[in-house]
């Protein structure tokens, strides 16, 4: 019984709680923080509000994605980004803002791995998975070269649990 009350609680966990854990490499963690991305002028470029953050425990490092909406396509995306808890850090300009990592294409589902057609926002129901196809390749390859190299599987991020940070 215990073990349905927790299952329960982590699947009704708000987006900006949920804590994951890649699947076949656990040391991989992430969270979504609440940023403000309002840039100067008030328009809401970043709608979502979050930042994806993604720690490798093996290097050290973390890194920062914003999520973004597709267009006429119908994907959802993350959008490297610099440390978003940097003083002075302003949400990159959508149309050719600095990309560290470049965009990667962002895939969440349901606990029946039903795809959730959007983007995280703040308040929502956290995603019970997430799937970023391309996430080792953009490590590896378009990060700068600082050995160790990180990489990822190609494996979902998978809620593990519901915490305030």
């Amino acid at each position: 019984m215990l073990i349905l009350l927790a299952a329960a609680a982590v699947l009704s966990c708000d987006v900006e709680h949920a804590r994951y854990a890649l699947r076949t490499a656990p040391a991989v963690t992430a969270s979504f923080v609440d940023v403000d991305t309002h840039r100067s002028h008030g328009i809401d470029d970043w709608p979502s509000h979050l930042a994806f953050r993604m720690r490798m425990a093996k290097t050290g490092r973390t890194y920062w994605f914003l999520p973004w909406p597709g267009g006429t396509d119908d994907l959802q995306h993350l959008a490297s980004t610099t440390d978003v808890t940097a003083p002075n850090w302003k949400p990159p300009d959508p149309d050719g803002g600095p990309r560290p990592l470049g965009d990667l294409d962002y895939i969440a589902t349901d606990a029946q791995y039903a795809v959730i057609d959007d983007i995280p926002h703040r308040g929502e129901p956290a995603p019970a998975h997430i799937l970023l196809p391309t996430l080792g390749d953009h490590l590896w390859h378009q990060s700068p070269i600082i050995e160790p190299r990180d990489g990822a599987p190609k494996q979902f991020f998978d809620l593990v649990a519901c915490t305030a940070d």
